[in-house]
């Protein structure tokens, strides 16, 4: 379902939140937010499968979700990361064509903002800040991940 007049603001809030948007201003987190649509999830639905086709950046809006990459190993799966409120996932949509490289699953009933990549593509032309922000989120996640293959 898109985001109405009245949720808009409580989308704009959270946005306001995420590391890729911190640059923007009010009235551009609210035109950010209408761009997006607003999806609900069970505990233990799946929010995003590895390797479906990846389309959209997720920013959770309440609720909690795992991040976790399945192997085909003896391993079922590894645990990438615990997301909350005003955490987000599937970055790498927005600027690859490629899969989905993990999957994310609601560890309690969940919301969660979807912006397409397309939309997302649009804002980025408009403020190219929030890719030097995607960059520093990357970079930062390629890092801990690195720290966690270490272990």
């Amino acid at each position: 379902m898109s985001v109405g007049s009245m949720d808009r603001e409580a989308v704009a809030k959270v946005l306001r939140t995420v590391p890729l948007f911190e640059s923007l201003r009010s009235g551009e987190l609210r035109r950010l937010a209408g761009l997006a649509s607003v999806r609900s999830y069970k505990a233990g639905g799946v929010i995003v499968k590895q390797d479906d086709t990846a389309v959209a950046l997720y920013c959770v809006l309440s609720g909690s979700a795992r991040v976790q990459r399945e192997s085909s190993g003896a391993e079922a799966e590894m645990t990438l990361a615990e997301l909350g409120p005003g955490e987000f996932f599937g970055e790498m949509a927005l600027l690859d064509d490629f899969p989905r490289s993990a999957s994310v699953v609601a560890t309690a009933p969940t919301e969660c903002a979807l912006m397409s990549k397309w939309d997302f593509q649009k804002e980025l032309k408009a403020h190219p800040e929030i890719g030097l922000a995607l960059l520093r989120v990357l970079s930062r996640r390629v890092r801990a991940l690195d720290e966690q293959l270490q272990l």
